[in-house]
């Protein structure tokens, strides 16, 4: 048998490994190991098949209709999962738990002569993993918190900063949301919780010893649930207060809502619309009542501008003084020059606890 048995542990620390995840696409969509490859061995609808008739039939049965379904497709199947391999790398297979299904792709490619691993427990043990990790919280850095109104730049800060060569976790970019109530607008669904774990865990492990710098989040991102040690390091972390402009910050959030265009689509304006009835009891209807009538103008601008006087800014600003005292203030009006005067501040604040 040239197949071995490999712990998530163990594949935690494999370099360079090729992971093959063998379940089916909706499977893999709804969860899956950073990075792992799709190489199914039943499409949604098989899976589905073979489900029922376990239930009906049995698990005889249900094999036997499971093995005529992958007979004519072994070839191809081996041949997509050897292609995936590059030079020498690991070959890691896995399904949910470490079943049948690994189990035969591994007895395949074993038959030809292809050494791989096989994850002990499938997913559902990597996943254990990931939860076990991050409840201990092991990651030898502190985090550097920017806090401020919204459209301050603080995003734009995490990109200068990135770009200086800085670690940076950017959780709006990975959850795909802006984290407020118009979030949503214009990006698509959202990951799932557990690939939006997974993408954190991924990221977490990749910085070295020293600041990961970060924007100031609350427990959830859209429908997504930050991981408690992240929220927690946030609640503790260093703080710098990004500050800025109301035009400024005006014109950032038209811009990047409308990706430039200054305009939103049919679909999100009707999107905004709808984000609006959940802040109507905040606003008062007559407020809301003239948003909608801007925002059927087109005036976006002034929609921003009265949003950020009567919604957001009183909200931030609770939020602002209840975090002082701040390491440090900047204007993110200039976010380059925010960046680098936070760089410039690193010294002081390295020094600080993570915890």
């Amino acid at each position: 048998m040239s197949w071995r048995e490999i712990t998530a542990e163990d594949l935690n620390s494999l370099k360079k490994a090729v992971i093959v995840d063998v379940r089916s696409p909706c499977e893999f969509a709804e969860e899956h190991i950073p990075n792992a490859i799709n190489v199914p061995l039943f499409s949604d609808e098989e899976r589905q098949t073979i489900g029922t008739i376990y239930a009906l039939e049995g698990e005889v049965v249900a094999r036997r209709q499971g093995l005529k379904i992958i007979s004519p497709k072994i070839p191809a199947l081996i041949d997509e999962i050897i292609s995936k391999r590059s030079g020498s790398a690991p070959l890691v297979v896995h399904c949910w738990r470490g079943g049948l299904r690994s189990e035969s792709v591994a007895s395949l490619l074993s038959i030809i002569g292809v050494d791989c691993w096989r994850l002990t427990g499938g997913y559902k043990a990597w996943r254990k993993e990931l939860l076990s990790e991050f409840e201990d919280d092991p990651y030898a850095f502190a985090m550097v918190v920017l806090h401020g109104h919204t459209g301050a730049g603080k995003t734009e800060i995490l990109g200068q900063l990135k770009e200086m060569g800085q670690s940076v976790l950017d959780l709006e970019d990975l959850a795909n949301h802006r984290g407020s109530v118009f979030g949503a607008l214009g990006l698509g669904a959202q990951p799932t919780q557990k690939n939006f774990d997974a993408a954190i865990w991924q990221a977490v492990r990749t910085f070295p010893p020293g600041l990961v710098f970060v924007e100031a989040e609350g427990k959830k991102i859209g429908r997504l649930t930050l991981p408690k040690f992240v929220y927690d390091r946030i609640q503790y972390g260093a703080r710098v207060l990004v500050e800025g402009s109301l035009g400024a910050r005006t014109q950032r959030i038209v811009r990047d809502y409308t990706e430039g265009s200054r305009r939103l689509s049919s679909a999100a304006k009707e999107q905004a619309l709808h984000s609006l009835d959940a802040i109507k009891e905040r606003l008062g209807g007559q407020k809301l009542a003239e948003i909608k009538r801007l925002a059927e103008l087109n005036d976006l601008s002034s929609v921003v501008s009265i949003l950020l006087a009567d919604y957001y800014d009183p909200l931030y600003s609770k939020a602002i003084a209840n975090h002082q005292p701040y390491e440090l203030t900047v204007n993110g009006d200039e976010p380059a020059a925010a960046a680098d005067s936070i760089v410039k501040h690193c010294v002081a604040l390295a020094a600080l606890p993570k915890h």
